[in-house]
């Protein structure tokens, strides 16, 4: 098994404030990489912001702004929104770098030496909401699906990568590596596409009619199509095109793209035929994720339910807010957020959940131990944590968040139905001391590995967590997971008694 792992998020267009879809996807990709780490890997995380096309464009003009300002300045944005959801990645690059767009063009040459782009005249209908050509049956009614807009009719001579070239090497790789789109469903969605046949598509656009954009290599009169640009970023950022390839060689190809259903197309189909015609290796994987709806209905500004990722934490504790939406999204599927369901999660399963029997342990360790860690058995409670770690690992590994966490939560539950029905308080009343630190030592030590199996998810919690139980976080961490796995022997830690957890959410939502 490799010890590296290299993953990325799609980068976003900055032409508006980061929304809580792209939110949920960074921080997908933060729980996999700390997952990664924990499991002793060395780990490479990409991220950054897409600012060519002819959307990026238009938007800029319609704010009055000049466009490379205007750009710099969403992207900022989005690096606010790595930097204050405490997301873990290594590089952020954006495509109006210099560093990008030098290599671009040397992935467009590599292409070019193939044989694999040519010129021509064409016609075709272009959605910019989409920065893509569409045919008539991508269309409802004559309009984009996903933008609700008729795409324009473009006239123009461009260059052309040929995509259908690479037909049948597409179809031999969907065949042969049934995972290499997950999840299933998305991985069929693509196998259909590819039985109706692909088409060449242009990869350029005249600059008469766009300016912003990667100059084409040798063509003044050319800017590159902003997904050919774009999706290079992957290796780019790597070093790719230049003579320092130590990070390209060492990390490349990617382990996992985690992206939105919408471009799946893009990057389970074309950038795979680019990377064949630039005779580069394939990802291992493309990760794709659902959407997320506001209290049932889609995000739209018109209705004015746009939730705002940096704003919401400005409301919630950020690790609350990281919980909701790796616990109650679904990854494989679309999922909901309402203000009532984050409320209910944060009390349910925060408050008296989580946060009381962290508190309910400390409290009788405190009364009980001289606030020193009992020793720990090997006893009912280390049976359900031993065995709650291999299901938490294998959904952990297959994306699925959403049910590691209710896992992990099944084994808060466990606990403290433990403290409720061998009642330590009555014990100690009947001189049953032994039994209370034996029943104690167990729970402190469960409460141990809980933290370790959130920590992905909740960093600072499972430290807050670690803290009070007496043990050094930064000493916990250094230790790979099949040692954090074993139920260890803590006793003799003193215990250092918190602010509460989680208080809970007493005022109703607006």
């Amino acid at each position: 098994m490799s010890n590296k792992y290299y993953l990325t998020t799609a980068i976003p267009y900055a032409n508006s404030d980061p929304h809580i879809g792209f939110a949920y996807e960074i921080l997908c990709a933060d729980v996999m990489a700390r997952y990664q780490r924990l499991q002793g890997k060395e780990v490479y995380f990409l991220t950054g912001t897409d600012e060519h096309g002819q959307k990026m464009l238009r938007t800029a003009k319609d704010a009055g702004r000049d466009v490379a300002d205007y750009s710099a300045e969403k992207s900022a944005q989005f690096q606010l929104l790595a930097d204050r959801w405490n997301i873990t990645n290594d590089d952020f690059i954006r495509t109006t770098e210099p560093r990008h767009m030098e290599r671009a063009q040397k992935f467009w040459q590599a292409s070019l030496a193939a044989g694999d782009i040519y010129k021509k005249q064409y016609s075709g209908l272009y959605c910019v909401g989409c920065e893509a050509f569409k045919t008539e049956k991508d269309l409802v009614d004559g309009k984009c699906p996903d933008h609700n807009k008729e795409p324009e009719v473009l006239v123009e001579e461009n260059y052309f990568f040929k995509l259908s070239k690479y037909q049948q090497q597409l179809e031999k790789l969907f065949d042969s590596q049934k995972d290499f789109v997950y999840p299933s469903n998305r991985y069929n969605e693509m196998r259909n596409i590819l039985k109706d046949g692909l088409e060449d598509i242009s990869v350029s656009r005249s600059k008469e009619k766009l300016t912003w954009g990667v100059p084409v290599p040798g063509d003044d009169s050319q800017v590159m199509y902003v997904w050919f640009d774009a999706l290079t970023n992957y290796i780019t950022a790597l070093g790719y095109g230049t003579d320092d390839t130590d990070l390209y060689d060492k990390f490349w190809p990617a382990d996992a793209h985690v992206i939105g259903k919408e471009i799946n197309r893009f990057h389970s189909l074309l950038w795979p035929a680019m990377l064949l015609s630039a005779g580069l290796p394939l990802p291992k994987q493309i990760i794709v994720h659902g959407w997320i709806t506001v209290s049932g209905q889609k995000m739209s500004k018109s209705l004015g339910n746009v939730i705002n990722p940096l704003t919401l934490i400005d409301e919630y504790p950020l690790e609350s807010v990281r919980y909701f939406f790796s616990r109650e999204i679904p990854f494989d599927d679309d999922g909901d957020y309402s203000e009532q369901k984050f409320r209910d999660r944060f009390n349910g399963d925060l408050a008296n959940g989580l946060g009381n029997l962290t508190n309910r342990i400390i409290v009788m360790i405190e009364k009980y131990c001289d606030s020193i860690v009992p020793v720990a058995h090997d006893s009912g409670i280390k049976k359900y944590t031993v065995s709650t770690w291999d299901e938490y690992e294998t959904q952990m590994d297959k994306w699925r968040f959403d049910h590691a966490l209710e896992d992990v939560f099944k084994l808060v539950t466990f606990c403290d139905q433990q403290i409720s029905e061998k009642q330590p308080w009555a014990m100690a009343k009947a001189g049953k001391m032994d039994e209370v630190k034996i029943l104690l030592g167990d729970l402190t030590e469960a409460l141990r590995h809980i933290a370790v199996m959130l920590y992905p998810v909740m960093p600072e919690t499972s430290e807050k967590i670690l803290t009070q139980i007496g043990l050094s976080a930064e000493a916990e961490f250094k230790l790979n997971l099949n040692e954090l796995k074993e139920w260890r022997d803590t006793a003799g830690q003193k215990i250092q008694k918190g602010e509460p957890l989680f208080p809970r959410l007493e005022n109703s939502p607006r």
